[in-house]
């Protein structure tokens, strides 16, 4: 784990999840109103789910997908190309399931509507992807983690296309965040080094090595 988050604790983090997507927030809100509603721009069309069981199968399909291949590349790849320096496992590490579940919605909804209702209309779906990948700057210094960011933008700005509304996106990218975060916080498909152990995780392992531990005092006396 970097040394600079040793400090954090995971409402902390969330703190600053919740600031962070309130900008993101503002900012959507300001370009809806002044690119589309002030020009009288048809924008409603996008908040419109027509077919909510069309938005729920291809929504839970992407992510389905997306999850599918960030749990291969995990495995396969050497464990410091997803190392984010543990901020992931900080913060997903000791909130509640409803907590990672709100952290994962507001973050969903928040950059689907301004990536997806917002930026791809007027820039595009290249142009919004290399946007979104720039926004998850701790991610840049690892190229792969980059790409598959930028990947991801893709498939949910198809799915927008493909859908006409942005909830479907929504829908993928929360079940993608809250699957993967409950895997953090679980100790599963963990970037960890060979012979390192991450605190708050692998709870049943601890609990069985400190059982031994007791048989063996106990064995002592």
């Amino acid at each position: 784990m970097d040394p600079r988050y040793a400090h954090l604790n995971s409402r902390t983090l969330a703190l600053n999840v919740y600031i962070s997507q309130a900008i993101l927030f503002a900012i959507g809100v300001a370009g809806l109103y002044f690119f589309y509603i002030l020009p009288g721009t048809n924008w409603q069309a996008r908040f419109l789910a027509p077919d909510w069981i069309e938005v729920f199968v291809y929504g839970t399909l992407v992510a389905l997908l997306v999850i599918a291949i960030e749990i291969v590349l995990i495995v396969w790849l050497p464990p410091e190309t997803f190392d984010d320096g543990g901020l992931n496992e900080l913060l997903f590490r000791d909130l509640p399931i409803w907590h990672i579940a709100l952290v994962c919605l507001v973050v969903a909804v928040t950059e689907e509507f301004l990536f997806r209702s917002v930026i791809q209309p007027g820039l595009g779906l290249w142009w919004t992807s290399v946007l979104f990948a720039l926004v998850h700057v701790r991610y840049l210094k690892k190229w792969v983690m980059t790409v598959v960011v930028f990947c991801i933008s893709l498939l949910f700005g198809w799915l927008f296309e493909r859908t006409g509304n942005v909830w479907s996106v929504v829908w993928a990218h929360f079940l993608v965040d809250f699957i993967l975060g409950c895997f953090v916080k679980k100790g599963w498909f963990l970037p960890q080094k060979e012979g390192e152990s991450l605190p708050g995780s692998n709870t049943e392992e601890r609990n069985k090595n400190a059982e031994n531990g007791d048989a063996d005092e106990q064995e002592t006396r």
